[in-house]
């Protein structure tokens, strides 16, 4: 906060009145000089001196005018009022429809109405069931008490039940002000039905910080009614609605008036009022209760500067240097012989006049280097950089809060942020919803804290709904984005279960088909000399059309799996295709490759078709079976790699099989005509990493905010499971 300041600068234009009026008498000294030689006045030219004295002492009149101050002061708004805490039942004995709409609501209205009639006293809100939780501190905002009023409902407690005595000692401990004692009710609005016998504690706790306690009784205290109870289909089989049940009997609530007034005569400052099932005036019966009550003096929000006055000092200079202008005029009238003293001109007269009456009404000064800051990120913000302009309130909010910013100004500030993260929303929800969702909820808040700071902040309020209806489509997004997740893994689960069956078959095939004679009967028939060689079985012919039938089938399998893996892949592809930003577009020259995710699986599937694509040749003869064979050992291996990969979390699956390994290696590895067998199956070494190692790692994004909202949901969490764990203690919750 400057030390001094102009506080009308605008009026600073009239400094421009001095160049015409500096001309004006420049002009009339050339014509007196003129005048005075006709005449034979005396040849020494006259002082410059009142001339002078006048065009400063209308400087000093139009600075005055501009209302110059020194030394500021800030001041609150100071209210005159007591403390009211309205303690409301929020437990499920009050969604019971004896009171219209319900007890609930007819207590919400009844609040709304003492609201409206309120005009300097500080109202809380707290609610309470099995345990209290208060939604609003004392505060003169009306608006905010109405808005957390709305949120009143049985969820916004721990846990169901019925306990007074949980919202008094949190209105003791946490809302009344130790030193406003006697100034302080605690209004109660409730049917009475506590579970537990605690009024002596509620009383003594009343009695020990004077506060006054007026208790609101609503319900019908002879018949009672049943408690509803929400459902997914609001309805029970027999079509009727829903009701609390309690050891298998429908659950009667009435209001307990004996209680009530019971707690009332213990108390030494209280009055009971039974409200029944008709509705009430809650602001006249407060009115009632409170009228000879004592009220004091809070300190509001708002907040307005004072300046010691510079003008008035500015103006007597400026009438002083008039008298002394003249009074030189006065002593250099010799030099003209016919001239005759002379008083203070009817122009100097009238200026000095008309500024004197100017009003020195004190208002709130403006500081011109907190406006310049927020031009600066207001127009970052209208020329798309909405990063720079959020840092750019944010540096203003932590700059200024210190020098106690107006709820006004906050209120701006919170305003234009709440923009600046929905614009970065928008820009985020096609790539990272989730972060959009995150911006859109932070932005949310930043709105509702603008109206909270300031009622009549229409534009905020305005902002609400289309904010809610964005987060609504964030989320909307999210859960396509894990549907498809979902389907993405269901597809790859399915792919796993496809290949262990082709992996299966071609196995029962591969052993199904005759082998070479082992290297004993080899060795044999090296030493005894040349055997003829072997000749074929009866039923070659039938096995090898049974043999190639099923190996096309399995090549058929092989191919059509190949075709899931590749239409898996593109969806994967398309999914992790992240859109370019407009520098990236600009400086890459040329377009970058796209990255296959399962380019290794798609690889070896594809030596797994060729090689059954060859086993069904090598299955035509007798005599090239054991080929064949060498084939099919190979797509089996390269299936036993593709799962190794999609199915790194059991390892131990690909080890197991219906054939011996080491042994059909020893074999292979003896035949003369399977090298290229052989080859082609050394050429798919390699794993899954290896194949998508060029793929970029993710650069967090997480911002304070995003932190925030993290712990913020994950308290949310804890508090739910808190609840529920409680609530699991209570036999009655209602």
């Amino acid at each position: 906060m400057s030390q001094f300041a102009f506080q009308n600068p605008s009026l600073l234009a009239l400094l421009l009145v001095l160049i015409p009026v500096g001309w004006l008498m420049l002009r009339a000294r050339k014509r007196r000089e003129i005048v005075r030689r006709q005449m034979g006045g005396s040849q020494n030219p006259p002082s410059f001196l009142r001339d002078g004295l006048r065009l400063l002492a209308l400087l000093l009149l139009l600075l005055a005018v501009a209302r110059p101050g020194i030394f500021p002061r800030r001041h609150s708004v100071t209210q005159s009022g007591r403390d009211v805490v309205f303690a409301l039942d929020v437990s499920q004995s009050m969604l019971a429809k004896d009171a219209f709409p319900s007890r609930l609501e007819a207590a919400k209205n009844g609040i709304r109405d003492a609201l409206d009639s309120f005009q300097s006293e500080r109202v809380a809100l707290v609610v309470y069931a099995g345990s209290a939780n208060i939604l609003c501190p004392l505060t003169h905002d009306y608006e905010f008490v109405r808005y957390m009023l709305d949120q009143a409902t049985p969820r916004a407690v721990d846990f169901g039940g019925t306990t007074l005595l949980s919202a008094t000692e949190k209105s003791v401990d946490n809302v009344f002000d130790s030193e406003r004692k006697g100034m302080q009710d605690l209004v109660v609005l409730t049917d009475g039905e506590e579970h537990g016998d605690q009024n002596k504690r509620v009383a003594e706790l009343l009695q020990e910080n004077e506060t006054g306690l007026l208790i609101i009784g609503i319900g019908d205290s002879t018949v009672g009614s049943r408690i509803p109870i929400e459902s997914d289909d609001g309805e029970s089989d027999d079509g009727e609605p829903d009701v609390l049940k309690h050891d298998g009997h429908v659950v009667m609530t009435k209001l307990n008036e004996t209680g009530l007034q019971q707690l009332a005569r213990m108390s030494t400052d209280a009055t009971y009022v039974s409200a029944g099932t008709s509705a009430f005036d809650l602001a006249g019966t407060y009115a009632q209760y409170a009228i000879n009550k004592p009220i004091a003096g809070t300190a509001g929000g708002e907040t307005y500067v004072v300046y010691r006055e510079v003008g008035l000092l500015l103006i007597g200079i400026a009438i002083a240097m008039l008298l002394a202008a003249e009074i030189a005029g006065h002593l250099s009238g010799k030099h003209f012989p016919t001239r005759k003293p002379t008083s203070i001109p009817s122009s100097s007269l009238l200026l000095i006049t008309l500024l004197s009456t100017i009003g020195l009404n004190t208002v709130n000064a403006e500081d011109t280097s907190f406006t310049s800051q927020f031009e600066t990120a207001a127009r970052l913000q209208n020329s798309g950089k909405t990063s720079e302009a959020l840092e750019a309130f944010d540096t203003i909010e932590s700059q200024w809060l210190a020098s106690s910013l107006t709820p006004t100004q906050l209120a701006t500030i919170r305003f234009n942020q709440g923009l600046c993260h929905v614009s970065l929303a928008q820009e985020q929800a096609e790539a990272e919803p989730r972060q959009a969702l995150s911006r859109a909820q932070i932005a949310q808040n930043c709105f509702l804290e603008a109206c909270r700071m300031n009622p009549r902040f229409v534009r905020a309020a305005m902002r609400l709904d289309p904010t809610a209806s964005l987060i609504e489509n964030y989320i909307q997004l999210i859960e396509e984005e894990d549907e498809r997740e979902q389907q993405l893994q269901e597809q790859m689960q399915n792919l796993l279960k496809l290949l262990k069956e082709l992996e299966e078959k071609q196995t029962e095939l591969r052993n199904e088909i005759p082998g070479r004679p082992n290297q004993n009967t080899r060795s044999r028939r090296g030493q005894s000399g040349v055997e003829p060689p072997p000749s074929a079985p009866d039923s070659a012919s039938s096995d090898a059309k049974r043999f190639m039938q099923t190996q096309r089938s399995l090549h058929d399998e092989g191919s059509s799996i190949r075709q899931i893996m590749r239409s898996i892949d593109q969806s994967i592809s398309m999914q992790n295709e992240a859109p370019l930003s407009d520098s990236e577009v600009d400086d890459s020259s040329q377009p970058q490759p796209q990255v296959s995710v399962l380019e290794e699986p798609l690889r070896l599937m594809d030596q797994v078709v060729d090689a059954q694509e060859q086993a069904i040749g090598k299955l035509q003869q007798w005599n090239s079976w054991p080929a064949g064979r060498d084939q099919q050992l190979v797509a089996i291996k390269k299936i036993q790699e593709i799962l190794e990969m999609l199915s790194s979390n059991d390892s131990g699956e690909s080890d197991e099989g219906e054939w011996d390994e080491d042994a059909e290696y020893d074999e292979m590895m003896e035949a003369s005509d399977s090298e290229e067998a052989m080859m082609s199956s050394m050429q798919g070494q390699g794993d899954f990493a290896s194949g998508s190692s060029m793929q970029p790692l993710p650069v967090p994004n997480y911002s304070v905010e995003d932190i925030l909202m993290e712990e913020q949901g994950s308290l949310q969490f804890r508090q739910q499971q808190r609840a529920k764990s409680n609530q699991a203690n209570v036999e009655k919750d209602w």
